[in-house]
């Protein structure tokens, strides 16, 4: 169940933000130049990403927790490139974890931070930067970050405060080269914190490739007639709020389609179960097409994690795979995005 931070613990973080933003990290740091620091008894290190450098890019603070964070901050970075050259923005950009503070009018704080404000009056918030902090997570809604985000959100802005105020002071030798990061670690031995240059490369999702065990059912699939049809399949994210009184959050419905390219016409659609994940749909759409329809020529998806998933069992069934633009998904993913 969620648990809401006190306010003391919000007053901590909105001090934190307003003080380093007097810092103006982002004159410091570009969006692809990353400070990563371990927090006391922590296993795992959190990731941290400054936008506002670049024209036109809104002032954030951006926080992966772990390395399944670091994983989604790859996945963001590497948007538009290599195998996500095709991958949705939308997707990639719902479908991550981070903790963000972003810099903007008060007026565009959200509705459960405005009572947050307006109790603790906050005197050091400027109107125009005013601190809005929002948690991401798979399949939820944007929201307000609940306890444990917000003292985390406070540890990591006060240790990056550390951070810029060495690099304001020149006391750190960075030289940004390929995958060298910004690292700030506690030495529990010495009781003191560390800071140092590092290469971390990138670390993308793990593969994750369907199998079937059964030499027979294999068998069955090849034999199964083959079709000169070409479909497309995808995950979408519909932003509909779902209540979710467990998660004490609005989930983000999340949606798997699949179209005949040819046709235009959709093949199946089907919302995810909280506990399903995309491999188990994708093997299930797949095995039912083969029973019921045949073998498809080609399947074609813009998102990597599908076809690496799809691409050894169609190998050997004779399907095609291809990472690619699925412009018949996109056109009905706007027809349906204006019924619902």
């Amino acid at each position: 169940m969620r648990k809401e931070a006190a306010l003391k613990m919000w007053w901590e973080l909105y001090e934190a933000a307003c003080r380093i933003e007097e810092l103006k990290p982002w004159e410091y740091l570009t969006k692809d130049q990353y400070v990563v620091i371990q927090l006391k008894d922590e296993k795992e290190p959190i990731f941290l990403r400054i936008l506002g450098n670049g024209q036109g890019e809104e002032k954030e603070i951006q926080i992966y927790p772990g390395f399944k964070g670091w994983q989604d901050l790859t996945m963001i970075a590497e948007l538009g490139t290599g195998l996500e050259e095709y991958l949705s923005e939308d997707y990639a950009m719902s479908d991550r974890r981070t903790l963000i503070c972003r810099y903007g009018k008060k007026s565009d704080m959200i509705y459960s931070q405005q009572e947050i404000s307006k109790a603790l009056n906050l005197p050091m918030a400027k109107e125009e930067m005013w601190p809005n902090f929002i948690s991401y997570r798979s399949r939820y809604i944007p929201f307000s970050p609940d306890q444990d985000e917000v003292l985390l959100m406070t540890e990591a802005i006060r240790n990056l405060f550390m951070c810029i105020r060495a690099l304001e002071e020149k006391k750190l030798p960075m030289k940004w080269e390929e995958n060298e990061r910004l690292c700030r670690i506690f030495n529990a031995e010495t009781g003191l914190w560390n800071m140092f240059p590092a290469k971390i490369p990138k670390q993308t999702r793990p593969y994750m490739g369907m199998q079937i065990q059964k030499e027979e059912l294999k068998e069955e699939l090849k034999n199964t007639p083959a079709k000169e049809q070409n479909v497309q399949i995808d995950f979408y994210y519909t932003h509909i709020a779902e209540s979710d009184e467990e998660a004490g959050r609005p989930r983000n419905p999340f949606l798997f389609v699949a179209a005949d390219e040819k046709t235009g016409k959709i093949i199946t659609r089907y919302f995810l179960k909280p506990e399903e994940t995309e491999l188990s749909v994708v093997s299930n759409f797949l095995l039912s097409h083969l029973k019921q329809q045949g073998r498809m020529r080609k399947i074609t998806s813009g998102n990597p994690w599908i076809i690496k998933a799809l691409e050894q069992i169609c190998q050997e069934l004779g399907i095609e795979t291809e990472l690619g633009k699925t412009e018949v998904l996109e056109e009905l993913m706007k027809k349906i995005g204006n019924r619902m």
